[in-house]
């Protein structure tokens, strides 16, 4: 009985250093990006500019959908509930 709790008491510090390494790994990779982000603004406003996303006429939410393509699902939906009735 003894033995096992050993076991279980380190396997539970084991786990827990992994976690902790890792996310101390992961805020210091994200610490790492914002201030390689501050250092060098101009590159990232040049990257947002090619990667903006296109807006819909009717709407102010991005899309990427073709309005033909949304016409012509809207319209499947339309006559598989006409055909329920």
């Amino acid at each position: 009985m003894v033995e096992q709790l050993t076991e279980a008491g380190i396997l539970l510090a084991v786990g827990m250093s992994v976690v902790f390494a890792f996310l101390t790994l992961l805020i210091g990779g994200i610490h790492s990006i914002a201030w390689f982000s501050n250092l060098y603004p101009q590159a990232v406003e040049n990257a947002n500019k090619y990667n903006k996303p296109k807006y819909n006429k009717n709407s102010s939410t991005p899309t990427t959908v073709d309005p033909t393509v949304v016409s012509a699902i809207t319209a499947a939906v339309h006559a598989h509930r006409r055909k329920g009735k």
